[in-house]
């Protein structure tokens, strides 16, 4: 990221020069928030736009960034913020599961594909169901394949609240399934 790209309009209250930090988080983050950005917005120069912007957005309260109780999650935050507002922008709405119900491999060598496709629709509805942070942990794990640690380096929390949040995430799927399954029993 250059100056320029950090003065799109001349802002004057842009920094002079990009803190070695931040050139250090921004080369570290970018490619994961960017393949976050292009599941939600479908389109690769939609979601470099919109984590670009993020990233002006950061370096520009960098500073107050680093005195926040934690940097790594206010950065997600923008992101996904600057992601919803580019979608929007556009008159669309930002996904973030839809997609993934079609990339999955259990399609792979399925004997009833339709099934699967159902069964994963029903998923991640129960999945966009869960409280944001929940959505967001149950995203990185399953979908995109993250151990443990790296979510947390993503979201910028603990190991433990990567797995306490994870837990929680799990059980409410269980209970949403259930009342699915009770739900469409009745209906049979």
């Amino acid at each position: 990221m250059t100056q320029e790209e950090l003065r799109p309009t001349g802002n004057p209250r842009a920094p002079e020069k990009l803190p070695l930090d931040f050139s250090a988080f921004h080369q570290l983050h970018r490619p994961r928030y960017v393949r976050e950005a292009e599941r939600c917005l479908r389109c690769r120069a939609d979601a470099e736009e919109a984590v670009d912007e993020a990233f002006v957005q950061l370096a520009r309260e960098w500073p107050q960034i680093l005195r926040a109780e934690n940097p790594a999650a206010y950065a997600w935050r923008v992101m996904k913020n600057r992601v919803v507002d580019h979608a929007r922008a556009r008159g669309r709405r930002a996904t973030l599961m839809d997609t993934a119900v079609f990339e999955t491999v259990t399609l792979q060598g399925a004997e009833d594909a339709f099934e699967v496709i159902e069964q994963n629709l029903r998923l991640f509805h129960a999945i966009s169901a869960l409280p944001e942070r929940q959505q967001d942990v149950i995203r990185l794990r399953y979908c995109e394949g993250y151990d443990t640690a790296e979510v947390a380096h993503e979201l910028g929390i603990t190991e433990a609240g990567v797995r306490s949040i994870e837990r929680y995430a799990r059980h409410r799927l269980r209970e949403i399934y259930t009342s699915c399954a009770e739900e469409e029993a009745e209906r049979s």
